[in-house]
């Protein structure tokens, strides 16, 4: 199952200027990050990377689904059905949100998008990419313990 949002209310970052002893910063950005795929052997794929706004439109997207979900998840059979649904809904929506591209895989030859994924992708695949999307829109370990 995927770990669900609350990662995403992240807390601020105070970052020290060069002039106070911290590391110089890259004065340059890259909006996507690529990432060697586990599932499929050489193939890598882009996913967003999260400005402040890209943040607030995805936690606006997700935020009914995350509260449906938690209140389903303790519920009868019928309704851990429909979390485990809303799950899958949330995956789809990091996919059509933060997927860039992908090199070194075809869909039916085909070079895939975030919704021919979706479509006729492997399971296994659109679940590794979510969850990078969700590690990409997450601290780290070490970044909590210095936050």
């Amino acid at each position: 199952m995927m770990k669900f949002l609350w990662p995403l209310l992240r807390k601020e970052r105070r970052v020290s200027s060069p002039e106070n002893g911290a590391k110089d910063l890259s004065r340059s950005y890259t909006s996507a990050v690529w990432k060697e795929s586990k599932v499929v052997n050489g193939a890598t794929y882009a996913v967003r990377r999260a400005s402040l706004g890209q943040r607030i439109e995805l936690v606006q997207r997700t935020r009914e689904l995350t509260l449906q979900n938690e209140f389903l998840r303790s519920g009868d059979a019928p309704d851990q059905m429909t979390a485990a649904l809303t799950e899958l809904y949330a995956q789809r929506l990091y996919l059509e949100w933060g997927f860039v591209e992908m090199t070194g895989f075809t869909i039916d030859g085909e070079t895939p998008t975030a919704g021919l994924l979706i479509a006729r992708g492997p399971e296994a695949l659109c679940q590794e990419i979510a969850e990078a999307i969700q590690g990409e829109m997450s601290l780290t370990d070490n970044e909590r313990k210095n936050s």
